[in-house]
This record gives C-alpha cells, structure tokens and sequence, in this order.
C-alpha cells in the first residue's frame, strides 16, 4: 500500500506542477513577448521486486520553452524590413503633398510666371503688366522658398526622428547588456529563467524594429548583437559590453547624417543603415529628400540664370539695359531657400529688345522687317596673332610672319571691337610689303587699293570675312579730321609714322608733389638716315593730310635735301623739319600744343618709302575700335619674305552688341536683291551686299555683325529700313518674348522644360510611394507568415492549453483516486480483528 501511496503521490505532485504551468500559460496569453512553457515529466526509477521490476511512479522534470531560433531570426528580419517600409512610404507621401499642392508646388507659381510675360510681351509700354509681372515674378521666388522651407521642415523632422531613434537603440543595447549580465549566474540557457529569455528576445525584435541586426547566442542564452556586415564588424552587445551609436551632421555634406558606433573610445564609422525604422527614415533622405532638394536648387539656379540673362539682354521702359530680375540670398548663394527678386521698380522690367527697326513709310513695298540679335560666330581669327594678343601696356610683342609666292598675304588676326590705342608696327618692311586693313564686309580702311588676284585671296570667310561681303577701296588711307571726318566709322585711324603731343611731368619744388604735366610740342624723330637715290614722285607722302610735291632729283639725297623739301611745305603742314644726330627731325612750333604730326604714305607711296627716311610703317587707332578690323600684311615683290610685326595696346573692352546699338544704321534696297548698310550718325557705307534667298526658309533674312532682320515679304527697291538701339525701350518686344520663350526651352538635364523638369521630379518622388506601398503590403504578408509560425510554435493557444488543463486535470484526480483507494486499502487492514 505504502507503494502504491507513493505512485500517486508523484502522480499529483507532477501533475500540479503541470497544472500551474498550463495556468501560467493561460495568464500570459496576451503578454508581449511571452514564449509557451510545456512541462517534461519523467518515470521514477522503477524497483526490483522479485524477479520484475515495478514502477514507481512519475515526476517532473522541467519546464521547457517552445522557441525556435531560426523562426524567432526570420520574424526579426522580416520586421526590420517592414518597419523600414512604413515611415518611408509616411515620408514620401507628405512630400508628394507638398510638391503637388497648389499653393505650395511649383506648377502653378511657374505658370502665372509665364502668363503675365504673355501679357506683357503683347503690351510692353503697360505699366499695369509690368506691375503685375513683378508681382507674378516675387510670387515665383516666394514659392521657391515656400516649397525649399517644407523640404527643410522635412529635413529636421526626419533628423530629429532619427536621433530619437537611435537613442532608444542604445537603450535597448544597454538593457540587453544587463541581461547577459543576469546570465552568468547559469552556464546553460536551459537553466535561466524562461522570462528572462522572453526578455531578451522581446528586446531583440524592438531592436530589430529600429535597426536591422545579426545576432550570436552562447550556451548561456547571452546575446552578440551586431549591426555589420560580418558578426566581426559593428558589434553593439558582446557580453555586458555596450558600444553606444551616435549620429551627427556629415562634415562634407550637410544633408547627409553620419552614424558612428564607440565615438568617444574606439570609433568605428557604420557604413550605412537600410532596414528597421531608422533605416527607411535614412532611405528616405538620402534617395527622396536630398535628391529632391537638390533637384529644386538646380531648378531654382538654372531659372535665376537664365530669365536673368534674357532680361539682362532687354531695355528697361528708361531706355537703360536690363539688369538681374533675381538673385540669391548672400549666406544661401544657389539654393531655392534663398531666390529672391530684386527689381522693384516697373519702369526697370527689361521687356524690349536692344534693337529696333522701323519700316520706311514711304517704302514701296509692303516688306516688314522683325529685327534679333544672336552672337555671331565667324570663321578665321577671333584676336590678334599670336603674342600680339599679349601686348597690353607696358607689354610689346612681336610677331614673324612669312610670305609666299603662291601666298602673298599673312593674317595679322583680328582688332576687335573695343581695342583702345592700338598700335601695329611693321619693323623694317621690305620692298613691296604693306599692310592692309579691312572691316568684315570688305570695306579697305588702310594700306593698298587690292588687285584682283588680293582680292580673292583676303575676301574669304576662313580669313574673318561675313559671308556675301564685296570689296571697296572708296574710302582707303582717308585722312582723319575732328570733325565729318572721311574715316570708317569716323574712327581716328592712320597708318605711316606719328608723333603725339609730348607730356612732362612736373612736381612741386617745396612739397614734391605731383602737380599738373606740362604739355610739349609733338615730335618726330626718325632712325639713322641713309642717303639714297632720288627722285621722290609727287604723292609718295603726306604730312598732317597734306600730299607732299616731288623732289625731283635723279642724285643722291642727303639728309639735308631731304629737309630743305620738308620745310619748302611748312606752310601746308605746320611741321619744321630738321637734322639732328644724322636722324631727321619734324616738330611743330613751340606754341602748338594740341596737335599731333603724321606723316603718311600717298597713293605712290609704300612702306619702304617710308623707310628710306628713317620710320618704320605703323597703324594707330586712338580711343577704341568702333568694328572688328582684319589686318593683314601683303607682299607685292613676288618673292617669298618674311615681316616682323611689334603691338602693343592699352586694353581690350569690346561688345559687339552694344556698339551696334549706339551706332543706328539703316538698310536701303537698291534694287530688289542689292542692299547698302549705313552708319547713320558717320555715313559710312558699312556693307554692299546682294540679298541671298534660302529656297528652306519662309521668309528673305539678312544678317550683320549678329544683327538679323527677317522679312514678311520680298523688300522691293527704294525700301529702307531704319535700325536703333531702342533708346526709349518701347519699340521692341523682343526681351519678354525670348522670357516667354523660356517656358517651353528645353533647357533642363534630358532636354526638359522647366516645368518638364518639376513634374518629372513629383512623378519620381511618385514612383518611389508606389513603390513602398506595394513593398510595404508584400513585406506585411512576409511578417505577418513570420509572426504565425512563431505562433505556431511559441505562442499560446486557448484552445490547446484548455485541453492540456482538463488532460492534466483528470490525471491529477486519478492519481488523487489512487492515493484514496491505497488510503482506503490501509483502512480497511487497520480494521481487520
């Protein structure tokens, strides 16, 4: 009996610890994190009793958690890369809000933008239309830092997000740090406690919610917690050991955030986080955010400069050049969070075009004429030759050019429009060498009436010449004059030898100081003179534009002949000559202070003439350049020869398109297809041209020096058309059209518009929500399998655990019925008499 006491016994001692399992199952089911304990019970060693062996019962052994570690891994990968989904797709869906917005997206800024300069192009003098084009203008710059103000707002959202995050992963760290410090105490996770484990892995998936990690186990149930690639790398948790992260502003770029574990002992930069919560707030901002800011700055810098530069390139309603409509903050140059507008004025909205052409009323014809300007491009030398380019005061250059029979001629290069003082000297010319200098049409300024053969070979377009330009020598060597002056362009331009009025500096004799030059007669002082055979034809050269007369005499002429001639016409040219050190000498009288000496070549003259009385040949242009002039020098000789070419100027501040507005010109057909081009202000003859017809375009053009003037018609002859600068900046609409023009420029990356470009940007900002919302429902199907073969295993079923209750129970009651019936057995011996 005492036997079959002692089965029942155990029975009911095992069977109530079974009992209290199940019931503590069944509290916790609704417990975050807490893993089903199923008891082990085991037979008691049985007893030898005669020849058999009779049991004795049963006890209980342990209590073991339903866990699976690679189930338990899977569901922590999974939420890593759920959790990553869910606040991209939040963050991504406010800014597609923001961009798309009407009040706060681009599109709608842009659009009036552009209306109002439609509006203005059709009415330019309308101060109402400026009014509302600058206010439609700051409305633009105002969205852009509207728009650039939300990004920032999402910026520091998102950056204040994850410091927060990260925070709470070191709190975690730091918790499961203590952790594998409790489980020490036991050298076998199956002897700690089951919530002690729950714990830790409770910790393990909220960590994984934030970050994605890889984790290692010891035999005690402690975790390694990495966030490397390797286990080697990156680790947060090994032992009670906790690496914190920190998170700080990258020192290369400003948008991006840097993450770097142990910062204050051993740093160890982390290369990137791409899953967990902080992972999607990072993809956000490095794939949605940063290229969305950047692409707005580059809309905001590619729109500033290139409205700024159409309205640079108008007149205001004052007749003045357009300046920037917008700019950039100092402290934010380039960024959408700092465009401004900067013209408040209406009158100053550059909405004209900087030429202006007006149809002749009286024009026979019904031709009407639309004038552009776009910078020419020609072929041949843009600058001067070589080092001559360099040869800005106090700098001399010089050049060596060679010359050929079958090439007479050897391009100097080009003086470009605004060249101030330049000076060209022909060093010891050769017989038959000269220079030449002519404009891009053809017009001979200086040097020798060309032969037909020169004419061939110069007048090309592959030497600087426009296309179609014809040859005249009408006003060659013209001799300047201050007033009406026969010079191109009225320029004061000279070829041959020249003496300007002398200065000498004079200083205070008590204080030193510098005090007003004293102004000394021009003097012309020419090299070694050597004596050499007469006679001097009539018109070989002039002095101060007067033609000097023959000196006919078949001997030798000394120094002193030479003189004598000179001064026989001092009356004429106002100039005395004279010997001095075997070099001749020409002066004005002591009282004449304001005018110069030149002394020039005739139609019989040449260079080489020159020469024999002492000067080399040089080309002078006082003040500055009024057109691109080619200078060549040409060879008659027939031989091959070489020139040494020395320059030598004070600056070069050329704009072609600004010295073509203040020099109006007009246009006159003299016949239906031959036209002349006229300065106006000088009356020189600019250009004689045939009109060519393009059998490709709609319309007859011409072209000058940039200038276009298209045609409605065929002109007819006598028609003229009349071209200005458009002093009063009414006359032209051309700036705001070119502005209106812009909107559907394809002026962005991938050949976009500017809105193209905009609405490119929300439809991949777009494309990036669709794709994390169909990520996010993938993954939650993912996580969602995960958290139920995690159930399956470690979760707690009702149904399960109320059937092991009423199984435990029934065993615990019939073991409690076997102690009773042994109880029973014993009472009924204890009666036996």
């Amino acid at each position: 009996m005492s036997d079959l006491l002692g089965i029942g016994s155990s029975g009911v001692g095992a069977y109530q610890r079974a009992l209290a399992t199940v019931s503590n199952n069944i509290a916790n089911v609704s417990t975050d994190g807490y893993t089903r304990q199923d008891v082990s019970l085991t037979a008691n060693q049985p007893r030898l009793m005669g020849g058999s062996y009779l049991g004795t019962g049963a006890r209980f052994d342990n209590v073991q958690r339903q866990y699976d570690a690679f189930v338990e891994s899977n569901l922590r990968n999974s939420n890593s890369e759920l959790a990553s989904q869910k606040p991209l797709l939040s963050y991504v869906n406010r800014l597609i809000d923001v961009m798309g917005d009407e009040s706060v997206g681009l599109t709608t800024a842009v659009n009036l933008f552009f209306e109002s300069a439609r509006d203005l192009a059709s009415d330019p003098a309308s101060i109402v239309s400026r009014s509302t084009f600058l206010r439609d203008a700051d409305g633009l710059a105002a969205r852009f830092r509207q728009l650039a103000g939300q990004f920032e707002l999402l910026d520091n959202e998102t950056r204040q997000s994850v410091e927060t995050d990260v925070e709470q992963v070191n709190s975690l760290t730091q918790q499961l740090g203590l952790l594998n410090k409790q489980m020490v105490k036991h050298s076998s996770a199956s002897n700690q406690p089951s919530e002690l484990l729950d714990q830790r892995d409770r910790l393990l998936r909220d960590l994984s919610g934030l970050i994605s990690v890889k984790t290692k186990f010891e035999p005690n149930g402690a975790v390694l917690v990495s966030v490397g690639d390797t286990l080697d790398q990156g680790i947060l948790v090994a032992q009670s050991t906790v690496r914190a992260i920190s998170v700080s502003q990258s020192r290369i770029d400003s948008n991006k955030l840097e993450f770097v574990i142990d910062a204050y002992a051993n740093p160890e930069t982390m290369t990137g986080i791409s899953t967990g919560k902080i992972g999607g707030v990072m993809s956000f901002r490095d794939t949605v955010l940063t290229p969305s800011v950047n692409a707005l700055d580059n809309l905001a810098t590619t729109m500033v400069n290139e409205i700024n530069k159409v309205h640079r390139g108008g007149v205001d309603a004052e007749g003045l050049l357009g300046a920037d409509l917008f700019a950039f903050s100092a402290d934010k140059p380039q960024q959408a969070v700092g465009m401004t507008m900067i013209v408040q004025d209406a009158n100053r909205v550059a909405a004209a075009g900087q030429f202006r052409v007006i149809d002749n009323p009286l024009n026979s014809g019904t031709a009407q004429a639309r004038i552009a300007y776009t910078q020419p491009e020609f072929a041949g030398p843009t600058g001067l030759l070589g080092d001559l380019a360099l040869a800005k005061t106090p700098q001399i250059s010089s050049v060596n050019v060679s010359m050929s029979v079958s090439q007479p001629f050897a391009s100097l290069g080009l003086i470009p429009v605004g060249a101030k003082e330049m000076s060209l000297t022909l060093n010891n010319p050769a017989a038959g060498q000269s220079f030449q200098v002519l404009s891009r049409d053809g017009r001979h300024i200086l040097g020798q009436t060309l032969t037909a053969n020169e004419q061939a070979l110069l007048m090309k377009t592959g030497n600087g010449m426009e296309e179609n330009a014809t040859y005249s020598a009408s006003g060659i060597n013209a001799t300047y004059s201050a007033s009406n002056s026969p010079t191109y362009l009225d320029m004061d331009i000279f070829m041959g030898a020249k003496a300007e009025v002398g200065v000498q500096l004079q200083f205070n004799a008590t204080t030193g100081d510098v005090i007003e030059p004293k102004k000394l007669p021009a003097q012309l002082i020419g090299g070694t003179f050597v004596p050499f055979n007469g006679p001097i034809a009539a018109n070989t050269f002039t002095l101060n534009g007067h033609a000097l007369p023959a000196l006919a005499t078949n001997s030798s002429l000394s120094l002193n002949d030479v003189v004598s001639w000179l001064n026989s016409e001092s009356a004429s040219t106002g100039v005395t000559a004279s010997a001095v050190n075997n070099q001749l000498v020409l002066a004005r009288p002591v009282n004449d202070l304001t005018r110069d000496i030149r002394l020039g070549m005739g139609s019989a003259g040449t260079p080489a003439d020159l020469k024999k009385l002492g000067f080399d040949t040089r080309i002078a242009i006082k003040g500055g350049t009024l057109d691109d002039l080619l200078v060549f020098v040409t060879d008659r000789s027939g031989a091959a020869s070489t020139a040494q070419v020395t320059a030598q100027f004070a600056d070069i501040q050329g704009d072609m398109k600004q010295a073509l507005r203040r020099s109006p010109m007009t246009v006159t057909f003299t016949s239906n297809t031959d036209y002349t081009i006229v300065d106006t202000q000088t009356n020189t003859v600019l250009a004689a041209r045939t009109l060519i017809v393009d059998p490709n375009a709609p319309t007859p053009s011409l072209s000058y020096r940039g200038l276009s003037l298209a045609f409605s018609t065929a002109p007819k002859t006598g028609d003229v058309f009349s071209i200005d600068g458009n002093s009063d900046g009414i006359g032209n609409n051309e700036a705001m059209l070119q502005l209106v023009a812009l909107e559907d420029a394809e002026i962005m990356p991938g050949g976009l518009t500017l809105s193209e470009a905009y609405i490119e940007r929300v439809n991949q900002v777009g494309n990036v929500a669709r794709q994390a919302s169909i990520a996010e429902q993938a993954l939650s199907v993912v996580y969602q399998q995960a958290q139920e073969a995690r159930d399956g295993i470690s979760g707690v079923s009702l149904d399960e655990e109320a059937s092991a209750l009423v199984r435990f129970q029934q065993a615990y009651q019939a073991n409690a019925k076997v102690m009773q019936t042994a109880m029973d057995l014993f009472q009924s011996i204890l009666q036996v008499r």
